[in-house]
């Protein structure tokens, strides 16, 4: 028995070897410190450009080495400078760097003068360039209108195209002929421009910053606007005394000019003869005019044509005719463009029962 237990003496003490002999590899090497690595990490991306804010707390962490690409074929080493915990640490990489414009992932890791490292911190991140820059286009300017001070004017917008949009930057140049640059971040339906001499080019371009924390921003190409400029709606009108099919609401001469030439109930009716009939309306205020469209019919199947269709201004003394279309008309929504003739007020005139929806007087400048 003496015998056995000695044999299963030596038995453990082998095994006891063997396990010691797998561990005597990693004790030789000493303990593994790691030190405290990325707390957390902001990206700015920019164009062909990044930004790397990070914050790290722990105070032995002098160096910052980032590594990006297929199986980490890139690094870039930073100096971490003393900081307060609390403060945010910069990273930047550019064209010198291999930085274009792609999704990345980054991995970070924090060092100490010793050499001991940190765990292994990850983010994405993404870069944008003439990829991204060649996809954007400029917000679509609907109208404009007249302000109340000369040369002011309201730029109608369309809703912007993406959650991308930044702002919008217009180039003018003033009635004291300066030339004018203004920034409108973020504007909704409308913005509003001063004093513009609207005999030269008004330029604009869309801005766009890829996302919230982007470093760059971008533009569509700068265009020249075209301006619509609606001189008619709601604005005064008289009739020829008597001239109404009947004295409704929803034939009184006033629903030409509202705006809404789509619904039968809102129109104005003249007397059913062929005698001269006319719309006037008074623009409030003497503005260049060169374009008219009357809509004589709506898409619920009313359609009425006028034979003719003739558009007068008045010069200060006389009316004169802007625009005649002449007998055999077959458009029950005629429009024309002529001459700019600068006025106070406009006459409608037609020589057949009118039915008239809407008539709209513009001045449009086109380039």
């Amino acid at each position: 028995m003496k015998n056995f237990g000695f044999f299963i003496g030596m038995i453990l003490l082998a095994g006891c070897a063997e396990m010691n002999d797998k561990h005597d590899e990693f004790l030789a090497r000493g303990e593994t410190v790691y030190i405290g690595k990325v707390d957390s990490v902001i990206a700015c991306p920019g164009n062909d450009s990044l930004l790397l804010k990070y914050y790290i707390s722990d105070p032995r962490a002098k160096t910052l080495t980032v590594y990006w690409g297929f199986k980490n074929a890139f690094s870039k080493t930073f100096s971490i400078p003393p900081h307060q915990a609390t403060e945010p640490l910069e990273a930047s990489f550019g064209a010198a760097d291999s930085i274009t414009e792609e999704n990345y992932t980054f991995q970070l890791i924090s060092s100490d003068l010793s050499g001991n490292k940190s765990m292994v911190f990850e983010t994405s991140a993404s870069v944008y360039g003439s990829i991204y820059q060649e996809s954007l286009l400029n917000r679509r300017v609907l109208g404009a209108d007249f302000g109340v001070a000369p040369g002011d004017i309201t730029v109608n917008l369309a809703p912007a195209l993406t959650n991308d949009e930044a702002g919008m930057e217009f180039y003018y140049t003033d009635r004291s002929n300066n030339p004018v640059t203004e920034y409108f971040p973020h504007p909704e339906t409308s913005l509003s421009l001063a004093d513009v001499d609207i005999s030269k080019v008004v330029q604009y371009k869309t801005v766009y910053r890829p996302e919230p924390t982007a470093i760059d921003s971008f533009a569509a190409n700068t265009v020249p606007m075209d301006m619509k400029f609606i001189l008619s709606l709601n604005k005064p009108v008289t009739i020829q005394s008597g001239d109404l099919y009947s004295t409704g609401a929803q034939h009184r001469a006033a629903n030409a000019v509202d705006g809404n030439y789509a619904l039968n109930a809102d129109r104005w009716l003249s007397a059913n003869n062929t005698n001269l009939h006319y719309l006037e309306i008074d623009l409030q205020g003497e503005y260049p005019v060169n374009s008219f469209k009357t809509w004589n019919g709506t898409s619920d199947g009313y359609g009425y044509v006028l034979d003719r269709l003739i558009l007068k201004a008045w010069d200060g003394s006389a009316w004169i005719t802007a625009h005649d279309s002449g007998t055999g008309n077959t458009d029950p929504t005629y429009g024309a463009d002529f001459p700019t003739v600068i006025t106070t007020k406009v006459r409608f005139e037609t020589y057949t029962m009118t039915r008239l929806f809407e008539i709209q007087v513009y001045y449009i400048v086109t380039h």
